[in-house]
């Protein structure tokens, strides 16, 4: 019995952390990904799918790569060899038979969607305008049905709440408030090398995820001050604004509130507290380590 918890809390929180890894792979991989480059926009950083996919590419599949090894030596699974593993899985694959015509429809949208994200630069087109024609299409063909949506009613309610931070932030931003607490904190970064103000504000705002229980939260309330703070240091934009987003993906696993496809992990009961805090900030710690010591020097070299 505690072999079998052992080896699902561990394949558990692989999940879950590279999960929060991958995020940041991937300019639409979670919704605080979009928020983060229309606030960088602000700032005069234009960051594309192709760029963000450039600048993410080093660290955040060094990391994919490197995570299970690190896992294994804090959290040991228990059970180390599954040869029957892929004779099941292929099994179960089989009978599950060929793809249906509604898989076939979600596949062929998802792609055309993907590659509709990858060239909205050149094409001029908008990455909401690509989710929108997606969606249509599932609801035209049936795939996705008006009773399907009003089953995801609390998921819609979140998108309404993130709408609202949204215009919140641009408010306070409007009114001053960020700019005045940029001030601050320049003021106590004031004369430290922009080297020493980039580590230490990229340290500052993974930590301070331990106050948020969402990341686009986060990026809302504090992502525009960071940058600000950043540039008012001498640490060119673009590579603290990159940094920034990979962070607001990656420290999701610091706390099992910390990202809400957390939860699905979390209830999975393999896990006690005490593990998922330990794990969550050996990992986090492990994250901001590599897309700093891997990270900086990619960044310098192509996001300029």
């Amino acid at each position: 019995m505690q072999t079998t918890r052992r080896m699902g809390g561990y394949l558990m929180f692989c999940g879950m952390a590279s999960l929060s890894v991958s995020s940041a792979l991937w300019l639409t991989a979670t919704s605080a990904n979009p928020i983060g480059v229309s606030l960088a926009a602000q700032s005069g950083v234009k960051i594309t799918f192709g760029t963000w996919l450039l600048a993410s590419s080093v660290p955040a599949l060094a990391t994919i790569l490197l995570l299970p090894l690190i896992l294994s030596r804090l959290f040991p699974p228990g059970v180390t060899d599954t040869p029957d593993a892929p004779a099941i899985a292929r099994k179960e694959l089989h009978s599950m038979g060929p793809l249906t015509r509604d898989e076939w429809i979600v596949a062929v949208t998802f792609a055309v969607m993907v590659t509709g994200w990858v060239m909205a630069d050149s094409l001029r087109l908008s990455l909401t305008a690509v989710a929108f024609a997606g969606l249509g299409v599932l609801l035209a063909t049936n795939v996705l049905t008006l009773e399907d949506i009003n089953l995801q009613g609390s998921t819609l309610v979140t998108f309404l709440w993130l709408a609202v931070l949204f215009a919140l932030s641009g408010q306070l931003n409007e009114l001053g408030f960020m700019g005045y607490v940029g001030g601050k904190l320049t003021a106590l970064l004031g004369g430290v090398a922009w080297p020493v103000a980039y580590v230490v504000l990229l340290v500052l705002y993974v930590l301070m995820h331990y106050m948020f229980v969402s990341q686009s939260a986060q990026v809302l309330a504090l992502f525009g001050v960071f940058l600000d703070v950043a540039v008012r240091t001498g640490v060119p934009a673009s590579l603290m604004a990159f940094a920034l987003l990979f962070a607001s993906s990656y420290f999701s696993t610091i706390t099992p509130q910390g990202g809400s496809q957390n939860v699905i992990f979390v209830g999975s009961n393999y896990l006690t507290q005490g593990e998922l805090y330990r794990l969550g900030l050996l990992t986090t710690g492990f994250c901001l380590l590599v897309f700093l010591v891997l990270g900086t020097p990619w960044l310098l070299f192509v996001a300029r």
